[in-house]
């Protein structure tokens, strides 16, 4: 039988010990207590260096997202308002565009002796039963309303303005896209204040072309 030792050449009178020996020896539980703890440290820093600080950057993200959503909501609501308040801006100006291109016709279109009293934009339900399907909803319409006023004058120059105003004005291309004749009336109205001359009253009512 044979027993492999070691001879330490650096300190006479001793034998070295081998790896193994140093944790099975009369210190090995030392030796291995020592490991132990050092392989606990190093988790320790390997902890509070790489996981704590990940860790707690993911915790501050999550409870941040709360805010996030409710930040989210908020300018979602904005920019519906906003939304909402643009589109209502582009109607009116298209409105206006509208409105400044049908004073521009019946500038160029109302002869010198009819004098506009009323210029009217409404909206209006159909009558019962014109052409409405059975069961269908009636639908109200956009109508313009036409009042003016001309002296009444021997023979028929006073008619044949009015007719001339009526065509000159359906002719015109701001007023025919939009628009269309509903109806017309002349009538006798009250004389005027200066000169005593009887007035003849126009109304025209134009009806909004479906689009």
């Amino acid at each position: 039988m044979s027993t492999r030792f070691h001879v330490d050449l650096l300190h006479a009178g001793g034998a070295t010990q081998s790896w193994q020996e140093w944790f099975v020896g009369p210190k090995g539980v030392r030796h291995l207590a020592l490991v132990a703890l050092g392989g606990v440290v190093a988790l320790l820093i390997i902890l509070v260096t790489a996981i704590l600080p990940t860790y707690w950057r993911l915790s501050s993200d999550l409870n941040a997202v709360p805010g996030l959503r409710r930040d989210l909501a908020a300018r979602d609501s904005d920019l519906g308002v906003l939304r909402s308040n643009v589109q209502a801006l582009a109607e009116e100006a298209r409105r206006q565009v509208r409105w400044a291109a049908l004073m521009t016709a019946f500038s160029q279109q109302v002869p010198p002796t009819v004098k506009l009293q009323l210029v009217e934009v409404g909206r209006v339900a159909p009558p019962a039963g014109g052409g409405q399907p059975s069961g269908a909803p009636a639908r109200a319409e956009n109508t313009l309303r036409i009042d003016a006023v001309t002296p009444l004058r021997p023979g028929s120059p006073a008619l044949l303005e009015v007719a001339k105003f009526m065509a000159g004005l359906m002719r015109d291309p701001a007023v025919n896209k939009r628009f269309q004749l509903r109806s017309w009336e002349i009538k006798p109205g009250a004389a005027a204040s200066t000169g005593g001359a009887q007035l003849l009253n126009i109304s025209i009512v134009l009806a909004e072309r479906a689009p």
